[in-house]
Protein backbone atom coordinates (compact mmCIF):
# COMPACT_ATOMS: atom_id res chain seq x y z
CA UNK A 1 0.00 0.00 0.00
CA UNK A 2 1.04 3.02 -0.48
CA UNK A 3 1.56 5.99 2.38
CA UNK A 4 -0.84 8.45 2.73
CA UNK A 5 -0.22 11.80 1.07
CA UNK A 6 -1.88 13.97 3.58
CA UNK A 7 -0.44 14.62 7.17
CA UNK A 8 -0.83 16.51 10.10
CA UNK A 9 1.80 18.93 9.84
CA UNK A 10 4.72 18.10 12.06
CA UNK A 11 6.98 21.08 11.65
CA UNK A 12 7.25 21.89 7.80
CA UNK A 13 6.57 20.14 4.58
CA UNK A 14 9.37 18.48 2.38
CA UNK A 15 10.08 20.61 -0.91
CA UNK A 16 8.09 17.74 -3.54
CA UNK A 17 5.92 15.74 -0.69
CA UNK A 18 4.32 16.16 3.11
CA UNK A 19 4.96 13.85 6.16
CA UNK A 20 2.84 10.74 6.33
CA UNK A 21 0.25 11.24 8.30
CA UNK A 22 -0.47 8.58 10.65
CA UNK A 23 -4.26 8.90 10.52
CA UNK A 24 -4.67 7.40 7.43
CA UNK A 25 -7.19 9.85 6.15
CA UNK A 26 -6.28 10.05 2.67
CA UNK A 27 -3.63 7.26 0.68
CA UNK A 28 -3.01 5.51 -2.03
CA UNK A 29 -4.50 3.16 -3.65
CA UNK A 30 -4.06 -0.87 -3.82
CA UNK A 31 -4.75 -4.47 -5.00
CA UNK A 32 -8.64 -5.28 -3.48
CA UNK A 33 -9.08 -8.74 -1.81
CA UNK A 34 -12.32 -10.60 -1.35
CA UNK A 35 -14.37 -10.57 1.91
CA UNK A 36 -17.05 -13.06 3.72
CA UNK A 37 -20.77 -11.81 2.60
CA UNK A 38 -23.04 -10.36 5.24
CA UNK A 39 -25.61 -7.57 5.37
CA UNK A 40 -27.05 -4.84 7.84
CA UNK A 41 -30.17 -3.03 7.36
CA UNK A 42 -30.24 0.34 9.60
CA UNK A 43 -34.17 0.36 9.38
CA UNK A 44 -36.94 -2.44 9.38
CA UNK A 45 -37.25 -2.05 5.09
CA UNK A 46 -34.27 -1.38 4.04
CA UNK A 47 -30.57 -2.32 3.31
CA UNK A 48 -27.51 -0.40 1.69
CA UNK A 49 -26.46 -1.19 -1.59
CA UNK A 50 -22.70 -0.33 -2.40
CA UNK A 51 -21.28 0.50 -5.71
CA UNK A 52 -18.40 2.37 -7.19
CA UNK A 53 -19.52 5.07 -9.40
CA UNK A 54 -15.84 5.72 -10.93
CA UNK A 55 -12.21 4.68 -10.19
CA UNK A 56 -10.21 1.35 -9.41
CA UNK A 57 -7.79 0.53 -7.15
CA UNK A 58 -5.42 1.47 -10.04
CA UNK A 59 -4.38 4.96 -9.44
CA UNK A 60 -4.49 7.46 -12.11
CA UNK A 61 -5.33 10.66 -13.87
CA UNK A 62 -7.84 9.65 -16.56
CA UNK A 63 -10.50 11.61 -17.70
CA UNK A 64 -13.47 9.73 -19.63
CA UNK A 65 -16.03 7.58 -19.04
CA UNK A 66 -16.64 6.13 -15.27
CA UNK A 67 -15.33 3.09 -16.24
CA UNK A 68 -12.27 4.37 -17.39
CA UNK A 69 -11.23 7.01 -15.29
CA UNK A 70 -8.90 6.94 -12.67
CA UNK A 71 -8.33 9.06 -9.35
CA UNK A 72 -5.27 9.44 -7.31
CA UNK A 73 -6.40 9.57 -3.17
CA UNK A 74 -9.14 10.86 -3.65
CA UNK A 75 -10.47 12.61 -0.61
CA UNK A 76 -13.74 14.52 -0.78
CA UNK A 77 -16.88 14.38 -3.20
CA UNK A 78 -19.92 16.85 -3.23
CA UNK A 79 -22.86 16.87 -5.28
CA UNK A 80 -24.78 19.96 -6.68
CA UNK A 81 -28.53 20.47 -7.24
CA UNK A 82 -28.46 18.78 -10.71
CA UNK A 83 -26.81 15.80 -9.08
CA UNK A 84 -23.12 16.68 -10.91
CA UNK A 85 -20.47 15.10 -8.26
CA UNK A 86 -16.97 17.08 -7.43
CA UNK A 87 -14.01 15.43 -6.70
CA UNK A 88 -10.68 16.40 -4.38
CA UNK A 89 -8.39 14.05 -6.06
CA UNK A 90 -5.67 14.84 -3.54
CA UNK A 91 -2.93 13.00 -4.59
CA UNK A 92 -3.16 14.28 -8.43
CA UNK A 93 -3.67 17.87 -7.17
CA UNK A 94 -7.08 18.30 -8.90
CA UNK A 95 -10.85 19.13 -9.10
CA UNK A 96 -12.37 17.01 -11.19
CA UNK A 97 -16.10 16.14 -11.87
CA UNK A 98 -18.22 13.62 -12.90
CA UNK A 99 -21.50 14.90 -14.55
CA UNK A 100 -24.73 12.88 -14.30
CA UNK A 101 -24.06 11.54 -17.96
CA UNK A 102 -21.17 9.49 -16.66
CA UNK A 103 -18.45 11.64 -17.94
CA UNK A 104 -15.19 12.31 -15.81
CA UNK A 105 -13.66 15.97 -16.75
CA UNK A 106 -10.92 18.73 -14.80
CA UNK A 107 -12.68 21.36 -13.32
CA UNK A 108 -9.41 22.97 -12.22
CA UNK A 109 -5.32 22.61 -11.35
CA UNK A 110 -2.37 21.55 -13.37
CA UNK A 111 -2.06 18.05 -12.09
CA UNK A 112 1.52 19.22 -10.63
CA UNK A 113 1.76 20.80 -6.95
CA UNK A 114 1.83 24.56 -6.61
CA UNK A 115 -0.02 27.40 -5.45
CA UNK A 116 -0.87 29.56 -8.45
CA UNK A 117 -4.28 31.30 -9.12
CA UNK A 118 -5.55 31.78 -13.29
CA UNK A 119 -8.18 29.58 -14.67
CA UNK A 120 -8.99 25.96 -14.55
CA UNK A 121 -6.05 23.89 -15.37
CA UNK A 122 -3.48 26.84 -15.39
CA UNK A 123 -3.93 27.04 -11.51
CA UNK A 124 -2.26 24.83 -9.24
CA UNK A 125 -3.06 23.41 -5.95
CA UNK A 126 -1.25 21.12 -3.74
CA UNK A 127 -3.48 18.44 -1.79
CA UNK A 128 -6.75 19.96 -1.69
CA UNK A 129 -8.56 17.78 0.76
CA UNK A 130 -12.12 19.24 1.54
CA UNK A 131 -14.76 21.38 -0.01
CA UNK A 132 -17.72 22.95 -0.61
CA UNK A 133 -20.32 24.08 -3.08
CA UNK A 134 -22.36 27.33 -2.61
CA UNK A 135 -25.94 27.75 -3.95
CA UNK A 136 -24.55 30.06 -7.08
CA UNK A 137 -21.83 26.90 -7.95
CA UNK A 138 -19.18 28.63 -6.74
CA UNK A 139 -16.51 26.03 -5.18
CA UNK A 140 -14.12 26.97 -1.83
CA UNK A 141 -11.20 24.23 -1.48
CA UNK A 142 -9.55 23.57 1.42
CA UNK A 143 -5.84 23.79 -0.40
CA UNK A 144 -3.91 22.04 2.72
CA UNK A 145 -0.37 21.62 1.34
CA UNK A 146 -0.75 25.38 0.73
CA UNK A 147 -2.48 26.41 4.36
CA UNK A 148 -4.81 28.10 1.83
CA UNK A 149 -8.86 28.45 1.04
CA UNK A 150 -9.24 28.77 -2.77
CA UNK A 151 -12.50 29.67 -4.56
CA UNK A 152 -13.38 28.48 -7.71
CA UNK A 153 -15.98 30.10 -9.65
CA UNK A 154 -18.26 29.19 -12.43
CA UNK A 155 -16.22 30.20 -15.21
CA UNK A 156 -13.41 28.07 -13.61
CA UNK A 157 -11.25 30.80 -12.51
CA UNK A 158 -8.99 30.15 -9.54
CA UNK A 159 -8.53 32.82 -7.11
CA UNK A 160 -7.16 32.85 -3.14
CA UNK A 161 -9.77 33.82 -0.50
CA UNK A 162 -7.87 33.34 2.18
CA UNK A 163 -4.53 31.97 4.21
CA UNK A 164 -1.00 32.10 2.76
CA UNK A 165 1.65 29.87 2.18
CA UNK A 166 2.50 30.10 5.36
CA UNK A 167 1.04 28.04 8.51
CA UNK A 168 -0.54 30.11 11.35
CA UNK A 169 -3.57 30.59 13.08
CA UNK A 170 -3.72 34.26 12.63
CA UNK A 171 -7.51 36.12 12.27
CA UNK A 172 -7.46 38.94 9.83
CA UNK A 173 -8.32 39.20 6.14
CA UNK A 174 -7.83 37.32 3.21
CA UNK A 175 -4.65 36.29 2.94
CA UNK A 176 -3.36 38.59 5.87
CA UNK A 177 -5.39 35.46 7.49
CA UNK A 178 -3.70 32.02 8.31
CA UNK A 179 -3.96 28.14 8.71
CA UNK A 180 -2.23 25.38 9.37
CA UNK A 181 -3.65 22.28 6.97
CA UNK A 182 -7.43 23.51 6.33
CA UNK A 183 -8.89 20.16 5.66
CA UNK A 184 -12.39 20.55 6.09
CA UNK A 185 -15.08 22.85 4.73
CA UNK A 186 -18.63 24.13 4.53
CA UNK A 187 -20.93 26.95 3.43
CA UNK A 188 -24.54 28.24 5.02
CA UNK A 189 -26.71 29.99 3.26
CA UNK A 190 -25.25 33.37 4.32
CA UNK A 191 -22.22 32.41 2.51
CA UNK A 192 -20.11 32.09 5.54
CA UNK A 193 -17.74 29.58 5.66
CA UNK A 194 -17.09 27.23 8.15
CA UNK A 195 -13.27 25.53 8.26
CA UNK A 196 -11.76 22.95 10.24
CA UNK A 197 -8.32 23.83 10.95
CA UNK A 198 -6.83 20.61 11.33
CA UNK A 199 -3.30 22.01 11.83
CA UNK A 200 -4.34 24.14 14.84
CA UNK A 201 -7.23 22.15 16.47
CA UNK A 202 -9.50 25.11 15.59
CA UNK A 203 -12.92 25.87 13.60
CA UNK A 204 -12.32 29.09 11.73
CA UNK A 205 -15.04 31.11 10.57
CA UNK A 206 -14.67 33.52 6.72
CA UNK A 207 -17.27 35.90 6.70
CA UNK A 208 -18.56 36.78 2.98
CA UNK A 209 -16.25 39.89 3.60
CA UNK A 210 -13.01 37.81 3.63
CA UNK A 211 -13.07 38.51 7.44
CA UNK A 212 -11.66 35.27 9.20
CA UNK A 213 -11.67 34.57 13.07
CA UNK A 214 -12.14 31.94 14.92
CA UNK A 215 -15.49 30.41 15.77
CA UNK A 216 -14.53 26.99 18.01
CA UNK A 217 -11.91 25.94 19.59
CA UNK A 218 -8.68 27.15 22.01
CA UNK A 219 -5.68 25.67 19.78
CA UNK A 220 -4.85 22.87 22.11
CA UNK A 221 -5.24 19.38 21.78
CA UNK A 222 -8.27 18.39 24.06
CA UNK A 223 -11.78 17.42 23.66
CA UNK A 224 -13.45 19.83 26.49
CA UNK A 225 -17.34 21.06 25.63
CA UNK A 226 -17.74 23.97 26.01
CA UNK A 227 -18.40 27.80 24.47
CA UNK A 228 -16.25 29.08 21.56
CA UNK A 229 -13.16 29.05 22.12
CA UNK A 230 -13.36 27.32 25.77
CA UNK A 231 -13.99 23.86 23.68
CA UNK A 232 -10.93 22.45 22.41
CA UNK A 233 -10.59 19.65 19.58
CA UNK A 234 -7.57 17.19 18.44
CA UNK A 235 -6.93 17.15 14.55
CA UNK A 236 -10.35 18.44 13.21
CA UNK A 237 -10.73 17.27 9.88
CA UNK A 238 -14.44 16.95 7.98
CA UNK A 239 -17.36 19.19 8.82
CA UNK A 240 -20.85 19.74 8.11
CA UNK A 241 -23.92 21.89 8.61
CA UNK A 242 -27.43 21.03 9.08
CA UNK A 243 -30.86 23.19 7.96
CA UNK A 244 -30.85 24.27 11.33
CA UNK A 245 -27.51 25.77 11.16
CA UNK A 246 -25.82 23.41 13.76
CA UNK A 247 -22.24 22.21 13.00
CA UNK A 248 -21.13 18.79 13.06
CA UNK A 249 -16.90 18.10 13.28
CA UNK A 250 -15.33 14.96 12.33
CA UNK A 251 -12.68 15.31 15.54
CA UNK A 252 -10.11 12.59 14.50
CA UNK A 253 -7.50 13.09 16.91
CA UNK A 254 -10.19 12.53 19.67
CA UNK A 255 -12.10 9.61 17.67
CA UNK A 256 -15.05 11.78 18.48
CA UNK A 257 -17.78 13.31 16.46
CA UNK A 258 -18.96 16.51 18.11
CA UNK A 259 -21.72 19.26 17.43
CA UNK A 260 -21.30 22.96 17.07
CA UNK A 261 -24.95 24.77 17.53
CA UNK A 262 -25.21 28.21 16.26
CA UNK A 263 -24.30 30.35 19.32
CA UNK A 264 -20.82 28.33 18.89
CA UNK A 265 -21.80 26.12 21.82
CA UNK A 266 -19.91 22.30 21.59
CA UNK A 267 -20.83 19.41 22.61
CA UNK A 268 -19.92 15.46 22.28
CA UNK A 269 -22.63 14.00 19.69
CA UNK A 270 -20.91 10.58 19.63
CA UNK A 271 -18.33 8.45 20.33
CA UNK A 272 -16.44 7.99 23.86
CA UNK A 273 -13.12 9.13 23.05
CA UNK A 274 -11.90 5.13 23.24
CA UNK A 275 -10.41 3.99 20.02
CA UNK A 276 -12.77 1.06 18.61
CA UNK A 277 -15.92 0.10 16.13
CA UNK A 278 -18.79 -0.59 18.89
CA UNK A 279 -22.28 0.67 17.48
CA UNK A 280 -24.67 1.84 20.65
CA UNK A 281 -25.90 5.05 21.74
CA UNK A 282 -23.97 8.61 21.72
CA UNK A 283 -21.14 8.37 24.39
CA UNK A 284 -21.13 4.60 24.85
CA UNK A 285 -19.84 4.27 20.51
CA UNK A 286 -16.41 3.97 19.42
CA UNK A 287 -14.79 5.37 16.39
CA UNK A 288 -11.44 5.19 15.17
CA UNK A 289 -9.89 7.91 13.48
CA UNK A 290 -13.12 9.47 11.83
CA UNK A 291 -12.26 11.39 8.99
CA UNK A 292 -15.45 12.99 7.14
CA UNK A 293 -19.00 13.97 7.94
CA UNK A 294 -22.30 14.42 5.98
CA UNK A 295 -25.73 14.86 7.42
CA UNK A 296 -29.32 14.14 5.45
CA UNK A 297 -32.38 16.08 5.46
CA UNK A 298 -34.19 14.20 8.16
CA UNK A 299 -31.17 14.96 10.85
CA UNK A 300 -29.25 11.40 10.35
CA UNK A 301 -25.10 11.92 10.56
CA UNK A 302 -23.13 9.61 7.89
CA UNK A 303 -19.51 9.30 9.28
CA UNK A 304 -16.41 8.05 7.15
CA UNK A 305 -15.13 6.15 10.00
CA UNK A 306 -11.89 6.18 8.22
CA UNK A 307 -9.48 3.92 10.65
CA UNK A 308 -12.42 1.04 10.46
CA UNK A 309 -12.72 1.05 6.96
CA UNK A 310 -16.34 1.88 7.11
CA UNK A 311 -19.52 4.46 7.21
CA UNK A 312 -21.81 4.65 10.21
CA UNK A 313 -24.77 6.33 10.87
CA UNK A 314 -25.84 8.80 13.62
CA UNK A 315 -29.60 9.14 13.42
CA UNK A 316 -31.53 11.97 15.10
CA UNK A 317 -31.67 9.85 18.44
CA UNK A 318 -27.97 9.78 18.57
CA UNK A 319 -27.82 5.63 17.94
CA UNK A 320 -24.83 4.93 16.22
CA UNK A 321 -25.33 1.72 13.47
CA UNK A 322 -22.75 0.30 11.08
CA UNK A 323 -23.78 1.46 7.41
CA UNK A 324 -21.89 -0.27 5.29
CA UNK A 325 -18.16 -1.96 5.48
CA UNK A 326 -16.91 -4.98 6.72
CA UNK A 327 -13.96 -3.40 8.20
CA UNK A 328 -11.61 -5.19 5.71
CA UNK A 329 -9.51 -2.69 3.50
CA UNK A 330 -11.20 -4.01 0.02
CA UNK A 331 -12.82 -2.95 -2.79
CA UNK A 332 -16.30 -5.00 -2.85
CA UNK A 333 -19.41 -3.64 -3.98
CA UNK A 334 -22.30 -5.50 -2.09
CA UNK A 335 -24.85 -4.89 0.33
CA UNK A 336 -23.92 -2.97 3.97
CA UNK A 337 -21.33 -4.90 5.63
CA UNK A 338 -20.88 -7.39 2.81
CA UNK A 339 -19.53 -4.10 0.94
CA UNK A 340 -15.68 -2.88 1.72
CA UNK A 341 -13.46 0.07 1.83
CA UNK A 342 -10.19 1.07 1.96
CA UNK A 343 -9.78 4.68 4.66
CA UNK A 344 -13.11 6.06 3.60
CA UNK A 345 -13.19 10.02 4.04
CA UNK A 346 -15.09 12.83 3.14
CA UNK A 347 -18.45 11.82 1.60
CA UNK A 348 -21.89 13.62 0.81
CA UNK A 349 -25.49 13.40 1.07
CA UNK A 350 -27.65 14.09 -2.42
CA UNK A 351 -31.41 15.27 -2.38
CA UNK A 352 -32.65 11.50 -2.65
CA UNK A 353 -30.64 10.10 0.21
CA UNK A 354 -28.11 8.48 -1.43
CA UNK A 355 -24.38 8.52 -0.02
CA UNK A 356 -21.61 9.17 -1.71
CA UNK A 357 -17.97 8.58 -0.48
CA UNK A 358 -14.14 9.23 -1.45
CA UNK A 359 -12.77 5.91 -0.85
CA UNK A 360 -9.35 6.86 -0.59
CA UNK A 361 -6.92 4.25 -0.64
CA UNK A 362 -9.16 2.66 -3.15
CA UNK A 363 -8.94 5.80 -5.30
CA UNK A 364 -12.58 5.19 -6.31
CA UNK A 365 -15.95 7.07 -5.70
CA UNK A 366 -18.60 4.46 -4.30
CA UNK A 367 -22.13 5.05 -3.60
CA UNK A 368 -24.55 3.68 -1.34
CA UNK A 369 -27.91 3.56 -2.00
CA UNK A 370 -30.70 2.33 0.80
CA UNK A 371 -33.16 -0.02 -1.34
CA UNK A 372 -36.59 -2.02 0.07
CA UNK A 373 -35.69 -5.36 0.98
Amino acid sequence: MRSHPLFRRAGEFAAAAILTFALAACGGGNSAVGVSSGSTSTTNATVEQVSTVAGSTAWGATNGPVATATFNDPCDVAVDAAGNLYVADTGNHLIRKIDTSGNVTTVAGAGTGGNVDGNGVAAKFTFPNGFALDSSGNLYVADSGNNTIRKIDTSGNVTTLAGSSTPGSANGRGTAASFDFPAGIVVDPGGNLFVADDGNNLIRKIDPSGNVTTFAGSGAQGSANGLGTAASFNAPHGLVLDASGNLYVADAGNNLVRKIDPSGNVTTLAGSGAQGSANGQGTAATFNKPNGVAVDASGNVYVADTGNNVIRKVDSAGNVTTLAGSGAAALTNGQGTAASFDSPDGLTVDAAGNVFVADTLNNAIRKIVATHS
